[in-house]
């Protein structure tokens, strides 16, 4: 009776294993589809955004000019007084007249230029403050 169950076993396992090496032969097609997914899925959720970024702050570092306010790569705050080229020079310091050459490649951010109308009240700005602690 042993040698019967054993020998069904051997022979139901070695059908099995012979299915399932003929099924995955047959369609390359089944490999290749969840694999196109896979990327479709990157792209739509990676690098189409991080494209989108980039060339939103390439065009924003372009279009810099004298008398916009700068953030640089290392947290720098500065007005900008002159642009050269790849090149700009901020004033860092107006009272010392402390200027600094950067490249426009170390700019992170150009700041919306404030009117006079259009600051928050030095309330507002003590509201938000307490709040930021």
């Amino acid at each position: 009776m042993m040698e019967f169950c054993t020998t069904t076993m051997l022979h139901l396992l070695a059908q099995g294993g012979e299915g399932a090496a003929n099924q995955d032969a047959g369609n390359p097609l089944s490999f290749l589809f969840p694999l196109l997914i896979i990327v479709g899925i990157f792209y739509l959720l990676i690098f189409r955004p991080e494209s989108k970024k980039r060339k939103a702050r390439e065009s924003m570092v372009a279009a810099v000019k004298k008398g916009d306010t700068v953030v640089t790569t290392g947290g720098l705050k500065a007005g900008v007084k002159r642009v050269d080229g790849d090149e700009i020079v901020v004033v860092i310091d107006k009272d010392k007249d402390v200027k600094a050459r950067f490249l426009k490649a170390a700019v992170l951010e150009v700041l919306p230029v404030e009117g006079p109308g259009d600051g928050a009240s030095a309330e507002t700005q003590r509201e938000l403050n307490e709040r930021a602690r």
